[in-house]
């Protein structure tokens, strides 16, 4: 059983790290959709460490780097598959520090359904336009940043993002009319 004090001083730790370990784990998966279950594994095993009295630092470094670990063990066990990062360079990873924390991608006209809707037609894609669209509206990145961060062209970047939206916008129209909006 987990005393209280240890429950708290978890609480602190992933309300401070939470929005790196995120950003990091989007950045390095190669499936948008494993993003929560890597997370709850990150989480787990601080949670394990501080059960088990471990002396460590209790820094966003050292969270990082179990969030490297579980990163690659994920996919190590999951998928057998090499990790996909967006970055080409180590020095790269510093990126990950300029993405803003108070991203909100819920937007108020945006309803549920029509998120869902767009995120089961972002799924069929290939992976590299599910991380564009994320990194742009999600994270607020600039095409060029994006470009740069996936070692792609801006005009590579515009097009997937500029098509997909267009065949986003095609499929809302089709709904709206069966629906008959």
């Amino acid at each position: 059983m987990i005393d209280q004090k240890t429950l708290k001083e978890f609480d602190k730790l992933y309300d401070k790290t939470y929005q790196n370990v995120l950003k990091y784990v989007i950045c390095n998966c190669s499936n948008l959709e494993d993003v929560k279950d890597i997370i709850q594994n990150v989480y787990l095993e601080l949670l394990k460490n501080m059960e088990k009295g471990k002396d460590f630092p209790k820094s966003n470094a050292y969270i990082i780097g179990i969030t490297k670990n579980k990163v690659k063990e994920y996919y190590r066990f999951k998928y057998r598959d090499k990790i996909i990062s967006f970055f080409s360079k180590k020095e790269d990873y510093s990126l990950i520090d300029n993405i803003p924390n108070d991203i909100d991608i819920l937007k108020d006209t945006i309803n549920k359904d029509d998120i869902e809707l767009i995120w089961n037609f972002l799924k069929k894609k290939k992976i590299v336009i599910g991380k564009i669209f994320y990194l742009y509206y999600y994270a607020d990145m600039s095409i060029k940043k994006i470009s740069e961060s996936l070692d792609l062209t801006e005009s590579n970047v515009k097009h997937y993002l500029y098509r997909t939206l267009n065949e986003l916008k095609e499929l809302m129209q089709e709904r709206g009319n069966k629906d008959g909006k």
